[in-house]
């Protein structure tokens, strides 16, 4: 059965944007705020498997990654560090219940379950040196993934369904803007160097920071591409992408900025080319798009005094003193060498690898440091063997498979990008935050598009 929602979309009011903005506000000042919000979105997820209807559920799903890293910004009290992944168990627990109780539809797929086998020998056999936290850290990403794409493909959503869950992924992405704006000390005050930069991150890690901005543009663009904009007033639209992309670019974190540019490139331009009045709209998004950011990027490189494009040119101090050669290693902040020593590790160990999050202790034996990976996909060959391998294939084959079902391009295009979102930032920064999870998943909701006015152009 569908689930036709139609009558729960509507744009954001402007009293839902000023309260979102007070709530960024008042998060400065009283951290307890976001705790107070995090409980209201964890009851609400209970109540909505009460009244049996599932739409708080997966509300909260979508809007997870950036309520995560908000937490973490913040320094919220009474919640862990994890406390993205640990609501994606109570939410799968709920989702069970809720399909026990009310039937289940026939599931479209069966990736996560394969998933889940292909993973099961080398978690058996991690069992003997099991340390939770360093389950909770690197194993559970991959593992609430799978188990989330065996709970959505018995989804059955329209459109409108599918578009105002993406409204409550961006919400949080407002506060979290004033936030930063808030946080961040005067720009002429602050020494902008070429690493990604702590003080213009809301004092946290550049890199999430990054990512969740990327969350907030991506999702934006999206509702946009869909004729379901976030604001009813097109400009507010565009206002919150250059904020987000302004602020994006002051965490000199490239990886989350790069991947949301490239995404959204996706997401319009091969959708421009379904008919003549396609090709006019999505033209006319892209070229103010490429506009806006160029003039943000140039705006923001002169800030820094010329800081932003060294950075983005992969140059660092010791490559512009001579002291280092530039190289892959250099560009990609050591991710690339910490990815080597991955592939080393599956070299030696190739069938059940070395072991559920054991690849941080062993880092050193392979001549680098112990620091845990920043790339998923060798983190799964370091650390599941040849079960790792098979996951990564099926992550990248499952969503070129499902593409090929989907019947309208607009619609095609637009999960594309999403679906390229999730596999790139675990490229960059594994399975941090909920982002890929997240992600993957929304992109593999069965969607039905039935009704006339709901048809996207063919």
């Amino acid at each position: 059965m569908v689930d036709n929602t139609g009558r729960y979309y509507k744009h954001l009011s402007l009293q839902q944007l000023a309260l979102l903005l007070a709530a960024g506000l008042l998060s400065v000042y009283i951290p307890m705020l976001v705790t107070a919000i995090w409980i209201f979105v964890i009851v609400s997820a209970v109540y909505s498997v009460i009244i049996k209807d599932n739409r708080w559920i997966w509300y909260g799903f979508a809007a997870s990654p950036i309520m995560e890293v908000w937490a973490r910004m913040s320094r919220a009290p009474l919640l862990p560090h994890e406390i993205g992944k640990y609501y994606l168990i109570l939410l799968l627990i709920l989702l069970f219940v809720q399909h026990i109780r009310g039937g289940s539809a026939k599931a479209t797929y069966h990736t996560g379950g394969y998933m889940l086998i292909a993973l099961l020998p080398s978690m058996l056999v991690g069992l003997d040196t099991f340390d939770f936290e360093g389950w909770v850290l690197n194993v559970f990403g991959i593992l609430l993934l799978a188990l989330m794409l065996v709970f959505s493909a018995r989804e059955r959503w329209s459109i409108e369904k599918y578009c105002r869950v993406i409204q409550f992924g961006i919400m949080p992405v407002i506060p979290v803007l004033i936030y930063l704006t808030i946080k961040t000390p005067d720009f002429d005050k602050i020494d902008f160097t070429l690493s990604s930069n702590f003080k213009t991150s809301g004092a946290f890690g550049s890199n999430q920071v990054s990512t969740i901005l990327g969350v907030g543009m991506i999702f934006t663009m999206l509702l946009m591409v869909l004729r379901k904009p976030l604001f009813s007033m097109r400009w507010l639209n565009f206002l919150l992408m250059a904020a987000l992309l302004f602020r994006g670019f002051l965490t000199f974190s490239r990886g989350g900025i790069l991947t949301t540019l490239v995404c959204i490139v996706v997401a319009i331009g091969p959708a421009a080319f379904s008919s003549l009045r396609s090709f006019l709209r999505f033209t006319f998004l892209l070229v103010l798009f490429i506009g806006f950011g160029l003039v943000i990027f140039m705006k923001v490189n002169e800030m820094t005094n010329n800081q932003l494009l060294l950075r983005y040119k992969g140059e660092t101090v010791g490559t512009l003193t001579g002291s280092k050669q530039r190289s892959l290693n250099t560009i990609t902040s050591g991710r690339s060498q910490i990815a080597s020593t991955d592939v080393d590790m599956f070299k030696d160990y190739p069938v059940l690898g070395v072991g559920p999050g054991m690849s941080k202790d062993l880092r050193p034996s392979y001549g680098f440091a112990a620091i845990a990976s920043h790339t998923e996909y060798t983190r799964l060959l370091s650390e599941h063997g040849f079960g790792g391998l098979i996951t990564i294939l099926l992550l990248f084959t499952f969503p070129m498979l499902w593409l090929r079902r989907q019947k309208y391009l607009v619609w095609r295009v637009a999960i594309a990008s999403i679906f390229l979102f999730a596999l790139l930032t675990s490229l960059h920064s594994a399975m941090r935050t909920n982002t890929t999870i997240v992600c993957y998943v929304l992109a593999a909701i069965p969607v039905y598009i039935l009704h006339k006015r709901n048809r996207l152009e063919n």
